[in-house]
């Protein structure tokens, strides 16, 4: 029989045990009563040492960091291994990746939570390479953990169970892995359309679909195909019900099969499937803090029915692609409103001088000219003064529109300031330039609802670039600037040009 003291067991004290025949206390015990309690104490402990290393199943003691403390023979002996071995190893390093997951994920969560936890199937690494199927029970008491390990060779269900649970496993990596790709994939998209046709891609790959696309929320709240192919109208418009406006609006993916029928909720849809020669679709919303960012779909050339582990690896890609859509489209319209009038949406003041910087040289090293407009509206404080400032902005608003409208496709309108637009012209000499001053005056003219009574018209200078020196900036905009202020000393309502 071995010493179980050899192997690190604590030593325990011989009990001191109460007498009361004679009225004698454990201290009035004599030399020989005491030889004979000791004796009993001595071979009460080797009996129970025997017994726990012979027991006719494993047993390990870990403490609280699953290292092993202790272990008995049988155990060890049943993985081909020696006690010694044993302790100061971790018991879930003796499990393989399989056992080790559902220890760590279902065995190790109900034994703290519950201080026991019974008949969970593992397999043990044998030294040979081989595992050993076994039923695991534990019970802790907050200082250490009793592990009873009992051989299962013979249980077929548990093993199923175990490849329940290596497929569970292996179907867990997939999904972290595609997250992982998908991850990766966003983190590197620039732009909505990137992200779209990275979030198309992986959810063929992972669904095995036929085709996908990713429709998204446009500012009118409608939804608009950016990547991928939409084989059915029906996904995105139709006269009596939306099926990507319902995904959205229920934050619910929805499955339609061909084989529905007519008992479907969209029989339009199965309709379109038909025709198209497809069997189902798939629609999963894509949101972010319960906002509608867009859809995405799936569709199957047959019959398709999602397992749940799927629906969760694209809801999650969908949240995913939510939350960096949505950063991106903030970051635009920060980068906008950088650059942009806030009341009018034109172009602002940094943005036309930070085109002129760049488009004065271009004009340089091609000797193209090119020509700026200052404009100045007549007769805009009075209806500021007088009708108000909501007035104002409306009228701002409108020139915004008609300035638009008056210039030509690849003319640049801004908002200088105040009531100052800026136009500029490239590749525009003299008399083109003219041209556009006199739409622009003709619009400015035809009056405003809002400030009826109130004349308005617009007092405009050019400076026009030859691109036969070199200019700044704020040389052609104060040229400008200097004839429009020559148009308004003539009588206003007028165009002044100057040549640089």
């Amino acid at each position: 029989m071995s010493d179980s003291r050899a192997h690190g067991e604590p030593q325990h004290p011989t009990p001191r045990i109460a007498r009361t025949d004679g009225g004698r206390t454990d201290g009035d015990i004599g030399d020989g009563d005491r030889a004979e309690v000791e004796k009993s104490g001595g071979e009460t402990e080797a009996t129970f040492a025997r017994l726990f290393d012979q027991a006719p199943f494993g047993y390990l003691i870990t403490d609280n960091d699953d290292v092993i403390v202790r272990a008995n023979t049988t155990f060890a002996t049943s993985i081909g291994t020696a006690v010694g071995d044993l302790v100061g190893r971790r018991f879930r390093d003796l499990l393989p990746p399989g056992s080790q997951l559902l220890y760590e994920t279902r065995h190790l969560p109900v034994l703290r939570l519950n201080g026991s936890v019974g008949e969970v199937f593992l397999e043990v690494l044998n030294t040979s390479g081989s595992t050993l199927p076994v039923l695991a029970n534990a019970a802790t008491d907050g200082v250490e953990v009793r592990i009873g390990v009992l051989p299962a060779v013979e249980r077929v269900g548990y093993e199923q169970q175990l490849l329940l649970t290596q497929r569970t496993a292996e179907s867990l990596a997939a999904r972290v892995t595609v997250l992982q790709d998908a991850s990766s994939a966003f983190a590197a998209a620039i732009s909505e359309s990137a992200i779209a046709v990275s979030l198309v891609s992986i959810l063929e790959e992972t669904l095995t679909a036929s085709d996908a696309c990713v429709a998204l929320v446009d500012a009118n709240g409608h939804l608009d195909v950016v990547a991928g192919t939409n084989p059915i109208d029906g996904l995105i418009r139709d006269d009596r019900e939306l099926l990507g406006a319902n995904v959205v609006e229920f934050e619910k993916p929805v499955v339609v099969n061909t084989a529905d029928g007519e008992s479907s909720a969209y029989p339009w849809v199965v309709e379109a499937l038909r025709a198209a020669r497809l069997q189902t679709i798939a629609v999963f919303p894509i949101m972010h803090n319960a906002k509608p960012v867009g859809v995405v779909a799936a569709f199957f050339r047959r019959g398709r029915v999602l397992e749940e582990s799927e629906t969760e690896v694209v809801l999650a890609l969908a949240r995913q692609a939510g939350q960096v859509l949505t950063r991106l489209r903030v970051q635009e319209q920060l980068a906008f409103a950088a650059l942009h009038d806030q009341l009018t949406g034109l172009a602002n003041r940094a943005s036309i001088r930070h085109s002129l910087t760049v488009a004065l040289p271009a004009a340089l090293r091609m000797s193209r000219a090119l020509s700026v407009m200052f404009l100045d509206l007549d007769g805009f404080k009075a209806v500021n003064d007088k009708l108000g400032h909501h007035v104002g902005d409306a009228i701002l608003q409108q020139v915004a529109g008609r300035l638009h409208a008056s210039v030509r496709a690849g003319d640049l309108v801004a908002r200088y300031g105040g009531d100052e637009f800026v136009v500029v012209c490239a590749e525009t000499a003299g008399e083109e330039v003219a041209i556009v001053a006199a739409r622009i005056h003709e619009q400015i003219r035809a009056g405003f609802t809002e400030a009826e009574g109130f004349p308005i018209s617009a007092s405009i200078g050019i400076a026009v670039y030859t691109g036969q020196t070199e200019l700044s900036t704020d040389t052609i905009i104060g040229t400008a600037d200097a004839a429009m202020y020559e148009s308004k000393r003539l009588g206003r309502d007028r165009t002044t040009l100057v040549e640089l």
